[in-house]
């Protein structure tokens, strides 16, 4: 099989051309970045292509990508922290590569991409697998919205968000809103049920630290 590599960063290339090697199976073709592929007479069976290349082919030349998928089959490889971010556009690729989960079974994945098939880690299919992910992007929301999250999941409504923090209302309803979309939240329900259930974990994953819970489960993925 001929593999080609588009991937977003060095130490991920080599990463995977390593795992790719042990399958001793493949051709491997590494490239920089689209241009170069499509500037080629290759026709690879696989595409491994980073998330940020993946985005920009999507996004700026949508009939390049069309043309690309019609010959080969096109694997995103990217860390699951960016998933609920990616979410949107990863329906538009044949599988996907985990590069802190799985990427060592990229031999196994390919063949069931192949196939038009995409093995999913199990963690992403449970609830708390996907609040893992959201208390990794906590960082980004600002203080006031911070609050704002963890008094939604109190049970308050807006008004006595507002109360509480001393902000307008038409401040908090633009807070939650901003909220939502960072987390990727679909509505404030849901926000204020993961900030109920993760109460204790909030304030340590806002900070950058990894609450105690996330390291074991980060654990038991690894097999330690």
């Amino acid at each position: 099989m001929h593999v080609c590599l588009i991937l977003d960063n060095n130490a991920l290339t080599e990463n995977v051309v390593q795992q790719l090697d042990r399958g001793g199976r493949h051709r491997v073709t590494v490239l920089h970045d689209i241009g170069e592929l499509t500037q080629s007479a290759l026709t690879p069976d696989a595409i491994l292509i980073g998330l940020q290349q993946f985005t920009a082919l999507r996004e700026n030349e949508p009939m390049v990508y069309l043309r690309l998928s019609r010959r080969s089959r096109i694997v995103v490889v990217l860390s699951s922290r960016e998933l609920l971010d990616a979410a949107h556009i990863l329906a538009f690729a044949d599988a996907w590569v985990f590069e802190d989960l799985n990427v060592d079974r990229i031999n196994e994945l390919l063949d069931l991409g192949l196939e038009g098939h995409c093995l999913m880690p199990k963690q992403f299919l449970s609830r708390l697998g996907v609040d893992e992910i959201r208390l990794t992007l906590l960082p980004r929301l600002s203080d006031p919205e911070f609050e704002t999250l963890r008094l939604l999941g109190e049970g308050m409504n807006n008004r006595t968000i507002a109360n509480a923090l001393d902000l307008s209302e038409a401040v908090i309803k633009s807070m939650v809103r901003s909220v939502l979309s960072k987390l990727h939240f679909r509505n404030r329900t849901e926000a204020g049920v993961f900030a109920a259930r993760q109460q204790g974990a909030l304030e340590q994953a806002r900070t950058g630290m990894t609450p105690p819970h996330v390291h074991a489960a980060a654990a038991r993925r690894a097999g330690v």
